[in-house]
């Protein structure tokens, strides 16, 4: 009788860590957004994108190379990222330029809904200048699934 116990044990045990393992590789996807020499592409790492994973940006700055300017020694600009799900709060991230705080997170989207994502751009600079980078107007859209 104790031999099967710790044969259903170790399968518990085992099957644990293949769903864990299998959970934390989808814990994680990203949202490319190519420079004018890579053709500007966008594309998420999968399509829909996870719902439940942490989306990494991963933004060229030369995509918004409107209102730059140097400051002090450092940039006078910063670009930060957009982004809203299914219509709801607008939420933002620093991309570029000049940080907000010494220590900033890698750019980044909690999936934590279904449905869908609008992304979008902006680059200010302290005299003032605003540029945006979207879908022609347009936000780019991805879905969550």
């Amino acid at each position: 009788m104790l031999r099967h116990s710790s044969r259903w044990f170790l399968a518990a045990a085992t099957a644990f860590v293949l769903v864990s393992t299998a959970a934390t590789a989808q814990a994680t996807s990203s949202i490319t957004f190519q420079s004018p020499s890579q053709g500007w592409n966008v594309f998420g790492s999968s399509n829909p994108l996870p719902y439940g994973s942490t989306a990494a940006i991963l933004y060229s700055a030369d995509r918004l190379t409107a209102c730059r300017g140097d400051y002090n020694g450092g940039p006078g600009w910063s670009i930060y990222g957009y982004y809203q799900l299914n219509g709801g709060t607008v939420q933002s991230f620093w991309v570029a330029g000049a940080k907000p705080y010494p220590t900033v997170p890698a750019p980044s989207i909690t999936l934590n809904q279904t449905g869908n994502l609008k992304v979008w751009f902006q680059n200010t600079s302290r005299w003032g200048c605003s540029a945006y980078d979207s879908n022609y107007g347009n936000n780019f859209s991805f879905t969550v699934q």
